[in-house]
């Protein structure tokens, strides 16, 4: 076994044996269905890595990185319990789910000899195809470059919809396995003899779980965000008891806690002048039910390419997997955490370099 598959297989090991570390009932497995990864935020991280080169020689130094991740294609198991895109008509989430970031951005700055200036860009978003609705494929556009190479990569294709890993899904563990083709083109800066044109099958999966989960800081703020989304789906007591009516057709035991309250609410409220003012009661006694966030969060993802047409640098097959834990170790500050993340294979936009590193970093979410 070669040691990047000795890798894939310990990530898929590692994971399993923590998500099984608790015995959980699928109302438990619902309530932490959360996906560790973030959204609708950006990322400033900055730490040092200690990284191993394929000649053996190390090259250790510090670095940075900004990220940004967009919104879930399907909000299903929304990450962190925020309360953004509520859908109060949506039944619980009986077992982990998880999706794809419909945007991202990376930039990555360190030395030349450890990989240079790395700049991303991805989107994702659903397509409607005539004769293929059922398929539900997404479409898919990428662009990356790097300092070392000096190349710029662009490639569009289509995906699956996130397929489930039957075990995690069954303990609240997020996670998505996706498949796609790509057409690539790549074009090198000061030259010619770099430009190729290529075809690729595409592979890449995510497998996480939060842990310890603990009441936030931001009770008052998420309070005010969940009346106004409340207030947004039902502006009146009688849109109200529209709602109400799609909630009551959700079996009892798959509704969420915020589904029967808003029901309660409607019980008890009998004139819509006193609407604003329940929404407003029931946001911020719901609000600290909602606040809660991990102490400690474990992910693994792997994401892997194939050449099919046309001639790669290197190997036709090249993968990246990482195993990443993040601790908040702050009570009051939910945006500020340490990271912990290793790193085997090649960046899709940097190809021709094979890293194995191990990164420590300050972590600042916004």
């Amino acid at each position: 076994m070669t040691r990047s598959r000795f890798l894939h297989a310990l990530v898929i090991a590692l994971l399993w044996g923590v998500v099984h570390a608790q015995n959980k009932t699928v109302d438990e497995a619902a309530v932490d269905a959360q996906n560790p990864a973030p959204i609708n935020m950006f990322e400033a991280e900055g730490g040092y890595r200690w990284s191993k080169r394929p000649d053996k020689t190390r090259d250790n130094e510090s670095w940075v990185r900004v990220l940004y991740k967009g919104a879930l294609i399907k909000e299903a198991g929304t990450p962190f319990k925020e309360a953004q895109s509520l859908d109060l008509a949506a039944p619980a989430v009986p077992t982990g789910a998880g999706d794809r970031n419909t945007w991202s951005l990376r930039y990555e700055n360190g030395k030349a000899e450890a990989g240079g200036s790395l700049l991303e860009a991805e989107g994702v978003q659903a397509l409607k195809l005539r004769g293929l609705d059922n398929l539900d494929l997404r479409g898919t556009a990428y662009i990356g470059g790097n300092s070392v190479g000096k190349t710029l990569l662009v490639a569009a294709g289509l995906e699956s919809p996130p397929m489930r890993i039957p075990f995690a899904s069954e303990t609240g563990a997020s996670n998505w396995v996706v498949v796609g083709i790509n057409g690539q083109h790549q074009e090198a800066v000061d030259t010619q003899a770099g430009d190729a044109n290529s075809a690729l099958v595409t592979l890449r999966a995510f497998l996480g779980k939060a842990f310890g989960w603990r009441k936030s800081a931001n009770v008052a703020e998420t309070a005010a965000k969940l009346e106004s989304q409340l207030l947004k789906q039902a502006p009146t007591f009688a849109e109200g008891r529209v709602l109400a009516e799609r909630i009551q057709k959700i079996p009892a035991n798959q509704r969420t806690k915020l589904q029967q309250l808003l029901l309660d609410t409607l019980g008890d409220v009998s004139a819509d002048e006193n609407w604003n003012d329940a929404v407003k009661q029931m946001a911020a006694g719901t609000a600290d039910a909602i606040t809660d966030q991990p102490t400690l969060a474990v992910y693994g993802e792997v994401s892997g390419w194939r050449t099919v047409s046309g001639e790669p640098e290197g190997p036709k097959t090249k993968s990246l997997s990482t195993i990443t834990v993040d601790y908040w170790f702050l009570d009051k500050r939910d945006n500020m955490f340490l990271r912990l993340r290793y790193e085997n294979g090649y960046e899709r936009a940097l190809p021709t370099l094979k890293l194995n590193r191990l990164m420590l970093s300050a972590t600042l979410r916004f």
